[in-house]
């Protein structure tokens, strides 16, 4: 069976569990584990900020973020598809009493301008406040595709002009810098907040930051003890997670190159795929030209021992590419796929 599901399907390697076993540990909730300071310091280096802490998911990260910056009965404004207003359990609204505002995006990018005509940035008896607008980059629902830079900046001089905090949702973030061909710190530095997942691409078995200006942060380990998330010997998820960043961050250009390769071969096989929307290691299938539910696909690509996840669209498969993906499995991946959506 090839599983192309999702990057979270990820283990560890040979590498990385030595790297985990060698850590030198300590209690971290005291600041005393000396791996998780060493990877917190190459967060604020690599990004361009000031203080990082170590959480168990970026889920949580996400979450800390927003409670930093947001007060209860404000605003947040972003895409309407982002992953912190539709997949984390109603956080936002449970956790901070935050309104959120969706946004119609074009790839999950939307404007400064949008933000503009919506944003309430003075107090008002009746409307509230917008406190942060928030990104997500590389956006999931979209199919991982990247913020150019020049709208990422268009955002950025609109939130300083208003006075808005911006939280980059950086669950694949890396991919992005991959795909950009730049530093991450050109996408996260001029952020107030970002959180960082370790357990995509990167590959560990577990493990997140939330990096960002130091002010922003002073309340995130007390918020971070409040939801249940602090840590003692932490050091041994934070080797995986130093080990990914010195030598799982430059390879995503494979996963790359291997999702363009799957998207090439499936559209070449005659399935409704594009390879022009592969920015980084998602592919979409449309399957409503083939005139296959979505069940029955899932059906049919499992018998001939393939695996592909659902994505958000009812008529829409996707898959994955990951460092668990040779270049072979996705040509055998692209042909077991062919023949399973194709063949009577």
């Amino acid at each position: 069976m090839i599983d192309i599901r999702s990057d979270v399907m990820t283990l560890p390697t040979e590498g990385m569990l030595h790297a985990m076993t060698a850590a030198p540990l300590g209690d971290e909730q005291e600041r005393e584990d000396p791996t998780v300071l060493a990877l917190e310091d190459d967060l604020t280096e690599l990004l361009g900020q000031e203080a990082a802490v170590f959480v168990p998911s970026a889920t949580m990260a996400n979450q800390i973020a927003m409670l930093c910056q947001v007060e209860r009965g404000q605003e947040i404004v972003g895409e309407r598809h982002s992953h912190m207003f539709r997949y984390e359990a109603g956080g936002p609204a449970f956790l901070a009493g935050a309104i959120v505002t969706g946004l119609t995006g074009t790839n999950g990018v939307f404007t400064g301008d949008q933000v503009r005509e919506i944003a309430q940035i003075r107090d008002s008896e009746h409307r509230p406040r917008t406190a942060l607008a928030l990104v997500e980059n590389t956006h999931n629902v979209s199919g991982g595709r990247t913020w150019p830079l020049a709208a990422l900046d268009d955002l950025y001089d609109t939130c300083d002009e208003l006075g808005l905090a911006v939280h980059i949702d950086g669950a694949r973030l890396f991919n992005a810098a991959v795909a950009l061909d730049v530093p991450p710190r050109r996408i996260t530095g001029r952020a107030q907040t970002v959180a960082i997942c370790f357990s995509k691409g990167l590959g560990c078995p577990a493990g997140a930051a939330l990096v960002g200006r130091s002010d922003v942060l002073a309340p995130a380990r007390r918020i971070r003890q409040m939801l249940g998330g602090s840590l003692r010997q932490a050091g041994v998820l934070a080797g995986a997670a130093r080990y990914a960043l010195r030598h799982n961050i430059a390879r995503l250009a494979d996963d790359h190159s291997n999702a363009r390769t799957l998207a090439t071969l499936l559209a070449e096989g005659g399935l409704p795929v594009d390879p022009a929307e592969v920015d980084t290691n998602f592919v979409f299938l449309e399957l409503a030209s083939l005139g296959i539910a979505r069940e029955e696909a899932q059906a049919r690509l499992r018998s001939h021992g393939v695996l592909w996840s659902n994505a958000h669209h009812p008529t829409v498969l996707r898959a994955v590419t990951h460092l668990g993906h040779s270049r072979a499995d996705l040509h055998t991946a692209a042909a077991r796929t062919i023949q399973a959506l194709t063949s009577d």
